[in-house]
């Protein structure tokens, strides 16, 4: 169904001028690039809330129908969801495509005494054609892979919600990644080539409560699939004021040596802020993370300004991102960004980025971007 939509997508997107986004730490971008394919792609559609104490933030409210399992439809969503994204760079001027066919299980457990557990379940078939360089976890520039995005289960020990014990595959919990719902979206914040991972297998301690939140985990260090090679391993956690009233502020801390393929590692220490202010429409935000990547200091940034319209159809967002790191000098890499967000109805978002290289340290032109993606959900 997508290749029918990419090849009906594609002739028209042929004849707009275009560009490109993220960078590789390594280089600059030149397709869909490693680092911001990880970032969005291995993420997942917004998933569920804490145990009922944050609000989902979907723009797909909706799943199959499930009534006809009677009892065990209870707070039951299913869906199948389905992405076609395609991306042109100036750099390269390549067009490079990725294709997601997924499906998204969201259940809350309860009893006599309330909510128990919620487990998220979220598999999808990813398939890339001419991304160059793939992300580590795909063999080749071409290449199927299934990826496991959010999945785990999240126990609630404190009938309050105040403290929970999540288990399984989740995301890292760091900055504005946090906050907003950003998986399977073009709108990014940059948390795979901040960390160098978004997700993890392991567990982590999360709550609710006197107007905080907190998620801290302790995690296996290898990325989309659970490996022992190098002995890596991850501890990330955040802890903040509630992001949906008015204004928030979050701090975070993450360390790590991450899996890579053949047991190599990669070394992420990080300390970071973020704070937000929401009025009427708009949202003003933005992250400050310091620290080192394999021993070289990095200072890293990212502003974002977004407005959504009153029926919530419409997101606009505009970004301005800065990512620094000193070798035996800094280097520095500049982007900004224009996004729009178009949800038809409860089933199909439209969505389209262009991405401009403001200031790059590696040699060459300053590079553009545009992606466009087709979601659709049901």
């Amino acid at each position: 169904m997508l290749s029918l939509t990419a090849s009906l997508l594609m002739p028209g997107l042929l004849g707009l001028a275009a560009e490109s986004d993220d960078a590789v730490d390594e280089g600059p971008a030149d397709s869909l690039t490693s680092q911001e394919l990880e970032d969005a792609d291995i993420g997942a559609p917004p998933g569920a809330p804490l145990l009922g104490e944050q609000p989902l933030g979907d723009p797909f409210p909706a799943g199959i129908e499930l009534d006809w399992l009677g009892p065990a439809a209870d707070n039951l969503r299913f869906s199948i969801d389905l992405a076609g994204r395609a991306q042109y760079a100036s750099a390269s001027r390549a067009w490079s495509t990725v294709q997601f066919y997924g499906f998204d299980l969201y259940k809350v457990f309860s009893g006599d005494t309330g909510d128990i557990a919620t487990m998220v379940l979220q598999g999808f078939a990813t398939r890339i054609d001419n991304v160059e360089p793939p992300p580590y976890f795909f063999d080749s520039a071409t290449d199927w892979e299934f990826i496991w995005r959010q999945f785990f289960i999240n126990w609630r020990v404190d009938p309050r919600g105040r403290f929970n014990v999540k288990m399984g595959h989740w995301e890292m919990p760091f900055g504005l990644e946090q906050v907003l719902a950003t998986n399977g979206t073009l709108r990014q914040v940059g948390t795979m080539r901040n960390l160098g991972e978004k997700l993890d297998w392991g567990v982590t301690a999360n709550g609710v409560g006197g107007g905080v939140e907190y998620e801290v985990g302790l995690g296996r260090g290898s990325g989309n699939e659970w490996r022992n090679e190098g002995d890596p391993w991850s501890i990330c956690g955040r802890v903040g004021t509630i992001s949906e009233v008015d204004h928030w502020v979050g701090l975070s801390g993450m360390a790590g040596d991450l899996w890579r393929p053949g047991g190599v590692q990669v070394q992420r220490r990080r300390l970071g802020i973020d704070a937000g202010v929401h009025h009427e429409a708009w949202t003003l935000m933005g992250e400050l993370s310091g620290g080192s990547n394999d021993g070289d200091a990095t200072i890293n940034g990212l502003l974002d300004l977004s407005w959504r319209s009153p029926s919530e159809t419409w997101l606009c967002w505009g970004q301005l991102q800065s990512w620094n790191t000193r070798s035996e000098g800094w280097s520095r890499d500049v982007k900004g960004v224009l996004g729009v967000q178009w949800a038809l109805d409860k089933h199909i978002v439209l969505s389209a980025q262009f991405i401009q290289d403001l200031s790059i340290s590696a040699p060459g032109s300053r590079s553009s971007t545009v992606q466009f993606q087709v979601r659709y959900r049901f």
